[in-house]
């Protein structure tokens, strides 16, 4: 599991002074709970101002104080979002209502995407991805997706199944007709994937199509659907064409995004996020971090 620190309500404590045109505020006093206080600091002492708030014992410490400082951790703010998104984020991610939901994480692609194109693929389809694959990842700065013409230097290989080219590149896709194969690392992070779709099976191009770009959203968050998004969105239940939604962006951008934290279990995932928002409810000025290993 991904190793991370989350540093919850670290309170300002401030005062206001109001001009005609402009309200100013200036920091006054930094509070940090006392759990996080003894794990960083140390115990306290008969000198150590607390405050009391909301059933949370809080303990004073100087403006600046940043318990990362030369940990070689890098924090980023908490990313809330409300629970009806949530839902459809756990839905599409760890598949709740499987009997092995327990067992899912969250996985994500770490390093660059280096997609490969086998002979078999028709050079407008190859174009036609990259081209989906720059508009997904355009606003998203942990996902970078390049296109290689050495598979050697490739971490994902698409490739089409026919009489004319039969190069089979996943042995564990042998017997799956279209689909997408990837594997991860220990850290839940996504190393390699691969990608077929047989064309004796599905002549269409406009099919051959959608399910290169529908796997290839999937694969890049080993995403399940939901019955929760509209029809036609790439991660809905509803059969049919596909079409990229707001709603698919928006679960790509937060999956990608390090105001979360990465790699953990839906228990965990839920309690933390669980936590956090009800923190903000009660302090909406607290500062919240996910600390993430450089």
């Amino acid at each position: 599991m991904t190793r991370f620190f989350i540093l919850i309500a670290t309170i300002l404590i401030s005062f206001s002074s109001f001009g005609q045109d402009t309200i100013s505020r200036r920091l006054v006093k930094k509070f940090i709970p006392l759990n996080a206080y003894e794990r960083f600091i140390g115990k306290t002492t008969d000198t150590t101002e607390f405050m009391f708030r909301d059933g949370d014992t809080l303990v004073s410490v100087p403006l600046d104080f940043d318990p990362l400082k030369g940990k070689n951790m890098v924090k980023v703010e908490y990313e809330p979002k409300d629970s009806v998104f949530l839902n459809i984020y756990k839905e599409v991610v760890y598949n709740p209502d499987n009997s092995n939901s327990s067992d899912q994480r969250m996985h994500l692609w770490k390093d660059d995407i280096n997609i490969y194109f086998d002979e078999g693929v028709p050079e407008d389809h190859a174009n036609e991805l990259m081209k989906f694959a720059a508009k997904i990842s355009k606003d998203i700065d942990s996902l970078n997706i390049s296109r290689k013409y050495d598979e050697e230097k490739a971490n994902y290989v698409v490739y089409y199944l026919n009489e004319k080219h039969s190069t089979e590149y996943e042995p564990k896709m042998r017997y799956q007709e279209n689909g997408y194969y990837i594997g991860w690392n220990g850290k839940q992070q996504i190393y390699k994937g691969h990608l077929k779709i047989n064309t004796e099976f599905v002549r269409a191009e406009f099919e051959q199509k959608q399910l290169l770009k529908s796997n290839f959203f999937k694969s890049l968050g080993h995403f399940k659907t939901s019955d929760l998004l509209i029809c036609g969105s790439y991660l809905s239940k509803c059969p049919g064409a596909k079409k990229l939604s707001p709603k698919d962006l928006e679960i790509l951008s937060y999956h990608y995004s390090y105001g979360v934290c990465k790699g953990v279990d839906l228990k965990t995932f839920t309690e933390q996020t669980n936590r956090m928002n009800k923190k903000l409810e009660e302090e909406p000025d607290a500062k919240l971090y996910i600390a993430h290993h450089e």
